[in-house]
C-alpha cells in the first residue's frame, strides 16, 4: 500500500485507510482525512518537510509522520 506521502505533486488519490497506532487519528479524521475521500497533492516541501494538499474545497498542511499514516489507492 502506499502511503499520502509518496503521492506526486498534483496527482489525485483516495484514501483508504488510517493507520490505528497512530496517535492523531481523531484529530486526522476532525480535519476531514478519512477513507474514502479524495485528495490531491499540492505541493511537497525538500528534505521530508510538510505536504500541502486539497481536500474537498480547502487545503491542508500535514506533517510528514502524519502523512505516512495515510494510506491511499491510485495515483
Amino acid at each position: 500500500m502506499k502511503n499520502l506521502y509518496k503521492l506526486r505533486e498534483n496527482d489525485i488519490a483516495k484514501i483508504i485507510s488510517l493507520d490505528n497506532k497512530n496517535h492523531s487519528k481523531l484529530r486526522l479524521a476532525e480535519m476531514g482525512l478519512m477513507p474514502g475521500v479524495q485528495v490531491r497533492m499540492i505541493k511537497k516541501t525538500p528534505f521530508g518537510g510538510p505536504v500541502l494538499i486539497k481536500i474537498n474545497n480547502y487545503y491542508l498542511t500535514l506533517r510528514k509522520e502524519d502523512a505516512s499514516f495515510i494510506f491511499i489507492i491510485g495515483d
